[in-house]
């Protein structure tokens, strides 16, 4: 995703009405370390392809990362 393609519009909303703060106060209450992960999809970088977490784990290491690289 380029930044040229990223919803800023969306994400305002989302701050503005509260979403995040609900969302990230829950956060430390659903994923530790070393637990299952949930299934999710995203897209591959180096392919542009939609993929199951499932499917990749399978034939490489994956690395999720909730929240922003920048």
């Amino acid at each position: 995703m380029s930044a040229a393609s990223y919803n800023y519009e969306h994400f305002d909303r989302y701050v503005e009405d509260g979403r995040e703060e609900r969302e990230f106060a829950a956060f430390p209450n659903l994923l530790h370390a070393g637990g299952p992960a949930p299934e999710i999809s995203g897209v591959l970088l180096d392919e542009g392809n939609q993929v199951a977490l499932s499917a990749v784990w399978r034939r490489r290491t994956v690395v999720v990362e909730f929240g922003s690289f920048t």
